[in-house]
């Protein structure tokens, strides 16, 4: 008889959680957007019948069942963390340091890809008569690599990389490598891939100087920390129990500025925009994030003060607001947002630099780089 009764409790126990996934699945509020994970999540197929014959109605099924499993943050969190306390992070895309830095793993740079870019670049400074200058970042995971299990650390080529650029002919490389293994173990965020505000400012005393320029001192900008910052290597991780941090911002003391995108209507006073803060994504605080071409006028500069071409990813748009009071005018182009030409821009501001500003991983990979001209 108690067997019996075991055996019944158990079926009823068993239909109950075979139940409890699709009415949970049912019960749960329909979202279109992860702010842990920072992407959107898969819509309900829609099906026909050249959907069904090549199987990618079953496939875009299975993910949007997938993006929309209720528990599914608990569950993706979970393994984020198995992979790390079982040290498998090497098929993670973003390794954890012995000091709870979040880090991205390498990028497998191809040499004669790189070189492709390279030769682009040069020629696009033999079009415009101006030097490419490149202030390259190396990564996080480069830089801190000592912080790392010697089989994750063996797997950053970065060196090799900043190498090949260095003896590129055409192009001048920045040299902040070297200082940034020295002295910059804290100049990234802990929870995302970009410098902290002292990076940056380090790579904007190397440039000034590259380029012949004395740079200002610190006094000359106003340091502020905004609590709560929460960066994307974070979100990539799922490691959600990392704490958050500071977002550090320096801004210009002494400066009145004139901001146009080519994409968004207006003129902007400020180069920090402060509706940024309240979204998932707090970077795009720094100039209004990325556009295909953005303008900044100093209204506070001389009339013979140089002109800044800047052709750059995300990591350009933190180093801008130290450059701006030695500038009369600084024209910032992302390629990956516009095909227009950059040796045009040059020649309608008058720019008298050309810099290029970018992280490792986006010189080595990104494709736009070898569309320029």
């Amino acid at each position: 008889m108690k067997r019996n009764l075991w055996n019944i409790v158990t079926v009823v126990l068993f239909a109950l959680l075979l139940l409890a996934v699709p009415l949970a699945f049912l019960l749960s509020p329909y979202r279109t957007f992860s702010d842990a994970e920072r992407r959107y999540l898969a819509e309900p197929p829609k099906l026909s019948d050249e959907k069904l014959s090549d199987w990618s109605y079953d496939d875009k099924t299975e993910t949007f069942l997938a993006d929309h499993l209720p528990g599914r943050n608990a569950l993706v969190s979970l393994n984020a963390y198995l992979t790390l306390y079982t040290g498998r992070q090497v098929s993670a895309d973003v390794f954890c340091d012995a000091e709870g830095y979040l880090v991205e793993a390498p990028v497998d740079f191809n040499a004669q890809e790189l070189m492709r870019r390279l030769d682009r670049i040069a020629k696009l400074g033999e079009t415009t008569g101006l030097t490419p200058r490149l202030l390259i970042v190396p990564s996080a995971g480069y830089v801190r690599r000592e912080k790392l299990p010697e089989s994750l650390a063996a797997l950053y080529r970065d060196g090799e990389a900043l190498q090949q650029i260095a003896d590129a002919q055409g192009v001048s490389l920045v040299p902040i490598a070297e200082r940034f293994q020295t002295e910059g173990q804290s100049w990234f965020y802990r929870t995302d891939h970009h410098w902290t505000a002292d990076g940056a400012f380090a790579a904007y005393e190397a440039y000034m100087r590259a380029a012949g320029h004395e740079p200002l001192s610190k006094d000359a900008f106003t340091r502020r920390e905004i609590s709560g910052y929460s960066g994307s290597t974070r979100s990539r991780s799922a490691l959600w129990l990392h704490p958050t941090e500071p977002l550090t911002v320096d801004e210009p003391t002494d400066c009145e500025v004139s901001v146009t995108f080519s994409d968004r209507e207006g003129t902007f006073s400020s180069l920090l925009f402060a509706e940024h803060l309240d979204a998932y994504d707090w970077y795009p605080y720094f100039l209004d994030g990325n556009h295909p071409v953005t303008v900044i006028e100093n209204r506070s500069a001389d009339a013979d003060a140089p002109v800044l071409l800047m052709v750059k990813d995300s990591f350009g748009n933190t180093l801008v607001p130290y450059l701006v009071p030695s500038y009369r005018t600084i024209v910032m182009v992302d390629p990956r947002y516009t095909k227009q030409s950059v040796s045009e821009l040059a020649g309608q501001y008058g720019a008298t630099e050309l810099l290029f500003c970018y992280s490792i991983e986006r010189i080595a990979t990104e494709e736009s780089l070898k569309l320029l001209k």
